[in-house]
């Protein structure tokens, strides 16, 4: 088809005019476009160079932090809801790294050391100030006089001419290294195995010649035990790791360069000068009165709490709990100069006091404190702030998890000079939950006093030892395993814990001897206490009989040795619960040859006939009282046969005195060994004092085994036991005119020592047992004196203090035809017991 001209030519000049309007409306709209980043482009210029100051502090005038709402600790009541330990809130001085600012710490430090009063604070040699001054990287107000600067500099110019040259560290020997290291103040990882630390302890050893001096080096650290042998020319031979090696060479050759040469010296300063002199352990004299000593050591001490290294900076620090008011109001007067410093209101423990104001349940009870740096992560694991407190002894440590409640959360809004401007809880907090204990306060504090008084009474008599200082008493129902009381004398006041002031001021004369929980922790003879359970052992092995007797004249040959009855020319005529009502020694040598004689191979495979019952009774193993870190006793490593006759009266394996009260109640209750407690119920903790939270937990008694003891020999044990308290008994004195029967045993333990242990344990009413007892004199008595004089008094008061508080419990048992015997009522009790009942297998 063909075309008119003129038409192709308005077709194709229709065309180029459509093609010319597309880039002039893309050109239109990349221009608006361009225009609008560019306005946006100047409007964010405008803002961040013109604008952008006033926007930051806007923005710095307020942030927001979210911090924990410490949630009250959950309190201790007594059996009948009375308050042992509470929470009382006291002001705690705490500082806080302010973000922004670089604070002066140890300026701060000063300042608030004219503040606040100094806690007794121990003060050590100038040598111990100058380094602990230099571990916090402070400073001290000395100013030596060109005589003394130069004095110094005599001192230290040959102390940094013995040093080699840098160029020289990587060609030493491992032995030179190691020496250089500790001669410039490095700490140096231990390049010991066991047999190089041994001989070089060894080594040390053979050069002392003064007695006690070798004993020293057993718990050496490997550094002191290095720079010894460094002091005392000991040859030493070393290799160290490659690693190790490696970094302690880079490590000596960065201080050899940082220390100076003896011509420099003269440029340093007086505190550069005492560096140097601290770190090659020179005498040194700060030229400082006794006012001014104190002060630097007060102003340390706060400066090591303001830098806990080992909180996060955003954590306040606690620099001074429990201050004065008078101390708070100058504090708050002088705010604007201590950055980073407050004072806040938290609670503390409040432990009750017995009524002549002295320390109660001391070693029931526990106290709390912060958390150590080397538990904080396991700690932050179960959800703790690093701020906080916990159990650290007895039931604070082993029912933590129930005492301590859910801290709650607030927000907190500051301004950009960190002072608060608005808080907003989000999240209360909860508190703890509640113990309430099996025991009496009335009871627990009278015997604490009829302890107190005497002990203090028997020290007095001409012909007390003098090393007598201390001893315990163990109350107990033997049905239940509730501890009724336990206490030892001397104790101390728990509040001491929450006063750091009085703390230091008392704790070498009168915390720290008596510290120690002795119930679970030590572990003593039970001497002559331990002969019930030799007799039971005797009668169900069938090495003798109830009615059989044996004719004591005074001792026996064991062996090759004559072992002596504690009666010149003995008892005559004893059977089994005569043995026991005299405390004859010669029947238990007797019972002890024929238990050897019984051996298939050896006599020395008899002993774990003894470990065997021991253990079922609770002695020699843990007897699962609710209390932290509680020790197994100490077992007697000798196997001699003499020590079968040793251990058949008490004086070869040591027990502490929960284990000895198992035993004993294990005895009173027919033969079930209950595990014993002090916790009887745990209750919801609850902010209103007065109103008792909910029950949640209700600890029943819990039998651990039945002793596999016929029973008839258990009531030949009980029955031995009555009569040590009747006529011709050991104990009859101590018992005699009360009210109530009392069954027990009477112990003297030889401890090696020109003093000897006192043990009495029993128990009452005989008939219808309700209370344990047991009393642990350590080395109260001379030899040739009744174990009764140093605790039969304590034994007799406390029951009659009991039985003043709960009338009727120990009175007589009810007429013939309605009691139940005791095997019949530890049936009841251990078919009742929500524990598991296991029996121990031979």
């Amino acid at each position: 088809m063909t075309i008119h001209p003129e038409r192709r030519r308005r077709i194709v000049g229709e065309t180029q005019e459509q093609k010319s309007h597309i880039p002039v409306r893309l050109n239109i709209l990349f221009i608006i476009v361009f225009m609008l980043f560019a306005a946006v482009i100047l409007r964010l210029a405008y803002v961040q160079l013109v604008e952008g100051e006033q926007y930051r502090h806007e923005l710095e005038k307020f942030s927001i932090r979210e911090l924990p709402i410490p949630a009250p600790r959950g309190r201790i009541l007594d059996t009948n809801g009375a308050v042992l330990v509470s929470n009382k809130p006291v002001y705690t001085v705490t500082y806080v790294e302010e973000e922004g600012k670089d604070i002066d710490e140890e300026q701060v430090a000063d300042r608030l050391a004219r503040i606040l009063t100094v806690d007794a604070e121990k003060m050590g040699t100038d040598e111990e100030l100058l380094k602990k001054t230099i571990e916090l990287n402070s400073t001290l107000p000395v100013a030596f006089g060109p005589k003394e600067t130069e004095e110094l500099i005599n001192k230290l110019i040959p102390k940094l001419q013995k040093l080699p040259k840098v160029s020289e560290v990587e060609g030493m020997s491992d032995v030179d290294l190691v020496k250089t290291a500790l001669y410039v103040g490095l700490r140096v990882r231990s390049p010991f195995t066991d047999q190089e630390r041994k001989t070089v302890q060894n080594a040390l050893k053979a050069k002392m010649s003064a007695p006690g001096q070798s004993s020293a080096f057993d718990g050496m650290s490997d550094t002191e035990l290095l720079k010894s042998a460094i002091a005392a020319n000991v040859p030493l031979k070393l290799t160290l790791d490659k690693d190790d090696r490696s970094d302690l060479v880079k490590e000596t050759k960065y201080q050899l360069e940082k220390l100076p040469s003896p011509a420099e010296l003269g440029t340093k300063s007086d505190m550069d000068l005492l560096r140097y002199a601290s770190l090659f352990g020179l005498e040194i004299n700060l030229k400082l009165n006794d006012q001014q000593r104190q002060f630097q050591w007060h102003k340390l001490s706060l400066l090591k709490e303001m830098r806990s290294s080992h909180l996060p900076s955003y954590i306040p620090r606690r620099v001074k709990v429990n201050i004065t008011d008078n101390e708070r109001f100058k504090i708050e007067e002088r705010l604007s100069e201590l950055p980073g410093i407050s004072v806040v209101l938290e609670p503390v423990r409040e432990i009750f006091r017995d009524p002549d104001g002295t320390g109660f349940a001391t070693h029931i009870l526990g106290y709390t404190n912060a958390i150590k740096p080397e538990q904080l992560k396991e700690y932050q694991a179960q959800g703790y702030n690093p701020f906080d407190r916990v159990g650290v002894t007895g039931l604070e440590s082993y029912y933590e998890r129930y005492l301590r409640g859910k801290d709650g959360v607030e927000e907190v809004h500051v301004n950009k000079n960190s002072e608060t401007v608005e808080r907003n809880p989000r999240r209360p907090a909860e508190p703890g939950d509640d113990l309430v204990l099996s025991l009496d306060w009335r009871f627990q504090s009278k015997v604490e006093a009829i302890l107190k008084e005497e002990v203090e009474a028997f020290k007095k008599k001409p012909s007390t030892p003098k090393e007598f200082k201390d001893a315990h008493v163990l109350v107990m129902n033997p049905n239940t395993g509730e501890v009724l009381a336990m206490a030892s004398y001397p104790d101390y006041d728990l509040n001491l814990y929450y006063d750091r002031k009085e703390f230091n001021k008392r704790y070498a004369t009168e915390i720290l001897p008596n510290e120690s929980n002795r119930f679970i922790y030590a572990a003593y003879p039970p001497a002559s206490t331990y002969k019930p359970l030799s007799v039971m052992i005797a009668l169900q092995e069938g090495l003798t009989t109830p009615t059989e007797s044996i004719n004591d004249r005074g001792g026996l040959k064991v062996g090759t040795s004559y072992k002596r009855n504690w009666k010149p020319g003995g008892h005559g005529i004893v059977n089994a619960r005569r043995a026991l009502q005299v405390s004859n020694n010669t029947y238990m040598y007797e019972m002890a040859i024929r238990l050897a004689n019984r051996a298939k191979t050896h006599w020395s495979e008899q002993f774990s006939i003894l470990d065997y019952y021991n253990a079922q009774f609770g002695l020699g193993v843990k007897t699962g009282i609710d209390l932290p870190g509680e020790r197994k006793g100490v077992e007697n490593s000798n196997l001699f046969y003499g020590n079968l006759a040793d251990a058949m009266i008490g004086q070869y394996d040591l027990f502490t005195p929960m284990q000895i009260g198992q035993y004993v109640s294990t005895i009173a209750n027919g033969g079930y060994r209950m595990r014993p407690h002090l916790v009887k119920e745990i209750r919801s903790g609850t902010t209103d004092p007065k109103q008792p939270g909910q029950t949640l937990t209700v600890i029943e008694p819990q039998v651990l085994n039945r002793v596999e003891i016929d029973p008839k020999y258990i009531k030949v044990a009980q029955e031995g036991m009555r009569m040590v308290t009747q006529p011709g008994g050991t104990a009859y004195r101590t018992f005699a005119g009360l009210p109530f029967t009392v069954a027990a045993k009477t112990g003297t333990a030889q401890t090696g020592q020109r003093a000897e242990n006192a043990v009495l344990v029993g128990y009452a009413p005989y008939e219808n047992p309700q209370v344990v007892f047991v009393v642990v004199a350590p080395n109260s008595l001379r030899d040739g004196t009744s174990s009764s004089d140093a605790t039969g008094p304590v034994a007799r008061r406390l029951l009659e203090a009991y039985n003043e508080l709960n009338p009727g419990v120990l009175t007589p048992a009810p007429p013939s035809g309605t009691a139940t015997t005791t095997t019949e009522r530890s049936q009841t009790t251990a078919t009742a017991a929500t524990g598991s009942q296991q029996s121990t297998t031979r």
